[in-house]
């Protein structure tokens, strides 16, 4: 079968999210950085045959494209034998496919845009991170936070007793956010949410794709 290839930044947390997928699916593939790895060469005319929107992660297979990270983790789960990261019940499915969006429309814009990024990519006064937006979204992160381990409360993962699509999503924007300053203290007191980090932390395939930026930081 020919090979799977993902294209894109091996720091970007939805590019993870794909990676992971492989990984907990035994699926080999290639990890080709697009470019210089930079965000102006997301939008040159070569990327954005792959992805028209000019964004990341992308996916090949042979002759076949796909982008969007919760598309590319379904076809993973859906094209290769493994473990499956779909649940089987319809209300288990449905529950991992709220999370996706949920995910995809309120966490990432408060955890990833809104206080990561302004870490990663300043765009403060001096070339510094814009202090003013990184303080003003750390209550909706708390909020979001307490949320999460609300609903975790009696279960393993956010889809029920086994990892879905959606855990892969949450556990590289919670390693990102926990890996910045001021962002332990937005997870303190939340033992569910503690508790499936845990479950996530250990797993295989996230200890596998750690990126590049934070491997750095911790050494």
């Amino acid at each position: 079968m020919s090979t799977v290839t993902i294209h894109g930044s091996a720091n970007s947390q939805f590019l993870r999210t794909a990676r992971m997928a492989c990984a907990e699916k035994g699926v080999a593939y290639e990890l080709r950085p697009v470019g210089g790895d930079t965000l102006p060469d997301l939008k040159t005319d070569a990327h954005r045959k792959l992805h028209p929107f000019g964004r990341i992660p992308v996916l090949t297979h042979g002759d076949f494209t796909l982008f969007e990270t919760s598309a590319i983790a379904r076809y993973i789960d859906e094209a290769f034998n493994g473990p499956a990261l779909q649940p089987a019940g319809l209300k288990e499915r449905a529950m991992m496919n709220q999370w996706i969006s949920a995910i995809n429309h309120y966490l990432v814009d408060a955890m990833i845009f809104n206080f990561v990024a302004q870490f990663a990519f300043p765009s403060g006064p001096d070339g510094k991170p814009d202090m003013a937006r990184i303080e003003a979204a750390k209550p909706r992160i708390r909020e979001y936070n307490e949320i999460l381990d609300r609903h975790l409360d009696g279960r393993t993962y956010l889809a029920g007793d086994a990892v879905s699509i959606a855990d892969l999503l949450l556990a590289p924007i919670g390693h990102y956010v926990g890996a910045m300053p001021g962002g332990p203290p937005l997870f303190d007191g939340l033992e569910n949410l503690g508790r499936w980090w845990h479950a996530m932390e250990t797993r295989d395939s996230f200890q596998a794709t750690k990126p590049p930026m934070l491997e750095r930081q911790a050494a």
